[in-house]
């Protein structure tokens, strides 16, 4: 029987690319699709994403979701594309304020005395409206597979009981880890305007909050992606509040040597599945 999966990323080949995120986001779920998996992509719609180029499509129970965040009542909306000459649907989010930077050489970059522009913004915006999507869709999925430290707020919005979810509350949830970044250093007083007023002092580091880590220690399986030499797991393995948080947690390093060699996705993607079993 078909598992579902739910694939959360914020880059995809050809849509956008900075780092081996995207070439990852491209080639892994193609695989499940082959597979005939229930295996389901979603990623934000930045503004240069061309609607007209990649056919972007209006999916219409999901034109008009209600999201809160950071106590605000916000409209929500997705379209979907596939990725070229692959069966892969994508949903993509829209916000044009938290989206919208013009040069995809800058997706992560921080405007001054712009707020929307802030990272934890844009990908706590994301991480509720990945949830609440799912009860749009009516959908659960058996796997939340959450890429990298833009993903990294969900685990802690779902298993902090931040946004109650059914749709998504028996979930596993896969944290892929593809790099370390000091992007991942939220500042505190993010978690206060969300409600969270008593952080781990082990994940604040100068009154910033290691999200990485923290969805490592939220997470029920951590899976290190190191792409010709990326060496994700080294960039943690000598923490030590990483060697704390994954105390008797399941981690696995997955190696792809050739992003061209379709056997190495096909080895992936096994070892995956072993992984989470």
């Amino acid at each position: 029987m078909a598992k579902r999966y739910y694939f959360l990323t914020s880059e995809i080949v050809p849509f956008a690319e900075t780092y081996e995120l995207a070439t990852f986001s491209k080639e892994f779920p193609n695989v499940f699709i082959e597979r005939k998996e229930d295996f389901r992509v979603m990623m934000p719609k930045y503004e240069f994403i061309s609607e007209r180029r990649y056919i972007l499509r209006e999916v219409i129970r999901l034109r008009e979701m209600e999201v809160e965040f950071k106590g605000m009542k916000l409209k929500a909306a997705v379209k979907s594309a596939f990725i070229p000459n692959t069966k892969v649907q994508v949903y993509f989010l829209e916000n044009e304020n938290y989206y919208s930077p013009k040069d995809p050489e800058q997706l992560y970059e921080e405007v001054e005395d712009n707020e929307d522009t802030r990272n934890y913004n844009r990908f706590g915006y994301f991480a509720v409206s990945s949830l609440v999507t799912l009860e749009y869709l009516r959908w659960k999925p058996e796997i939340i597979i959450c890429n990298d430290w833009q993903m990294a707020l969900l685990p802690f919005y779902l298993r902090k009981g931040l946004v109650k979810n059914d749709f998504a509350s028996e979930a596993k949830l896969v944290y892929v880890v593809h790099s370390r970044s000091e992007k991942a250093l939220y500042p505190i007083d993010f978690f206060e305007q969300i409600g969270v007023k008593d952080m781990d002092d082990k994940f604040v580091v100068n009154g910033k909050v290691d999200i990485s880590l923290l969805a490592m220690s939220l997470a029920d399986n951590i899976i290190f992606v190191d792409i010709q030499g990326t060496n994700s797991y080294s960039q943690y393995s000598r923490n030590t509040i990483y060697k704390k948080v994954t105390k008797g947690k399941p981690v696995t390093k997955l190696s792809v040597k050739d992003v061209e060699d379709p056997d190495e996705w096909q080895k992936v993607a096994d070892e995956f599945a072993a992984a989470i079993e």
